[in-house]
């Protein structure tokens, strides 16, 4: 079942976004790229970019307001090109989570509720001289599934964004290989929640879900496990034991930064 709250930090289950409180903030940058345009940060739209500069200094990311929420989500970096790479989360000088990458995974952390006097965001990353890109940062509020998915669910933070056609030979020997990126398509099923979930959290996210995109975390303790999603289709059915619970079950699209 379903609950509202979050749960302690490092909890094992699934989180799913529900707002965003960033949208249209600009943010100040240390170490920023000239001629960048800090914006693009909290824009949906990964074709808008920020890329930093190539001094010593990490690349860091302030955005300077008083906020109240309960995750943060970096989706499309380029962090862990370099040989070691760590993303961090601050409430001022306070480090509240930190993760570290061999990839360049989707990132949200998600902790309890936190007001946040100046959330910053670090790229700390070794040699630090390499120019680090971000697509999109996002922040709010989110629902915790203690269960977490259902058997079979793809793990989409694994998966690669890849589809790939060989062409053969007359004997039938891989000759030249084409490749094309495309997001990955996922179906998630929440069978068993209370009908006043259905009727109101549920459609709450629904409403921002409709304008936005929203960030999946499979697993509490692990921040990479993460991915923003989109185009999303749902339905809520009526359960077969009892009117009490409702099954929900959404269909979407999405990109783990792999």
């Amino acid at each position: 079942m379903i609950i509202t709250s979050t749960p302690p930090p490092k909890a094992a289950g699934m989180s799913i976004s529900t707002s965003n409180v960033l949208d249209g903030v600009v943010p100040v940058v240390t170490d920023g790229g000239i001629g960048e345009d800090a914006s693009n940060i909290t824009n949906a739209d990964h074709s808008l970019t920020y890329s930093s500069g190539s001094s010593v200094s990490d690349f860091s990311i302030s955005f300077g307001l008083q906020v109240d929420i309960t995750y943060v989500a970096i989706s499309g970096h380029n962090a862990a090109t370099t040989d070691q790479a760590s993303i961090e989360l601050w409430n001022g000088a306070a480090l509240v989570d930190s993760v570290v990458l061999k990839r360049n995974n989707n990132v949200m952390f998600t902790f309890n509720l936190m007001t946040f006097q100046d959330m910053i965001i670090k790229f700390v990353t070794v040699p630090n001289t390499y120019k680090t890109t971000v697509s999109y940062i996002a922040a709010g509020m989110h629902i915790f599934i203690p269960g977490g998915e259902q058997a079979g669910y793809k793990r989409a933070w694994l998966k690669r964004h890849l589809k790939q056609r060989t062409q053969l030979g007359d004997m039938s020997s891989p000759i030249s290989t084409v490749k094309a990126r495309k997001p990955i398509k996922l179906s998630l099923s929440l069978p068993n929640n209370l009908v006043n979930f259905s009727r109101l959290t549920w459609q709450d996210f629904l409403d921002f879900a409709e304008s936005n995109p929203f960030f999946i975390n499979e697993d509490g303790s692990l921040p990479e496990a993460s991915y923003i999603c989109f185009d999303y289709a749902d339905d809520i059915l009526a359960h077969n034991s009892t009117r009490a619970l409702d099954v929900i079950r959404i269909k979407f699209a999405a990109y783990n930064g792999l």
